[in-house]
């Protein structure tokens, strides 16, 4: 299924929340955002197809991405280990480079992490994002089918991914470490309550794997 098609799912499986945010509402529209190159690829796609150029993409001295990818954390878990401290993602504050006045100009195209960034309160006022358990579960869940789908392909911190993609980065790039190998979906990390909710959403995108 295509990346679109389990972006339209996603966001009809979460269509009862009553979300706060809207147009203008931009405090989470931080450069602390990651994706796969697959993801990547559609944005520069979109942009090709407009005629618009990619603006001017920051280079970090350190990437602004966790160590581990979603299904590598994953395993992880799976297999009864904890990740070190180093685990936590960094936060950059910045805002995005694709926002102008507010708004998001690749906002057809922008990464599930977008999407999936979301507040039934307002973040503006306290400074803190409330989103039901199940959600937060569900949004992993497709960030780590959306992993699985890009094998051979990459993951990392947005500005990194599409300087590798428009060929602003040399070819090692990714074997700098500033982007990580995609990983195989291992298993999804769920509570009973949560399995049904999960399976109904899996089969609505045609996964074939096992729960």
């Amino acid at each position: 299924m295509s990346i679109t098609a389990i972006y339209k799912i996603f966001s009809e499986e979460v269509a009862s929340i009553d979300f706060a945010c809207g147009p203008g509402c931009a405090t989470c529209c931080t450069r602390s955002v990651t994706l796969t190159t697959g993801e990547g690829r559609l944005i520069l796609d979109n942009l090709q197809e407009l005629g618009r150029e990619l603006p001017p993409l920051p280079f970090d001295a350190q990437p602004l991405r966790p160590p581990l990818t979603t299904n590598a954390l994953a395993a992880l878990y799976l297999a009864g280990q904890e990740p070190g401290e180093e685990a936590e993602s960094p936060w950059f504050f910045e805002p995005c480079f694709f926002l102008r006045d507010g708004l998001c100009t690749i906002y057809e195209v922008r990464p599930f992490a977008c999407r999936s960034f979301g507040s039934t309160i307002s973040c503006t006022a306290t400074g803190m994002a409330e989103v039901p358990d199940w959600y937060l579960t569900l949004a992993t869940v497709v960030n780590q089918v959306l992993e699985d789908q890009d094998q051979g392909g990459s993951w990392g911190n947005l500005a990194d991914v599409m300087a590798f993609l428009a060929g602003q980065a040399d070819d090692e790039y990714r074997g700098s470490g500033r982007l990580l190998a995609n990983h195989p979906l291992p298993g999804f990390l769920l509570l009973p309550e949560e399995r049904q909710r999960v399976s109904l959403f899996l089969a609505r995108i045609g996964w074939q794997g096992k729960l």
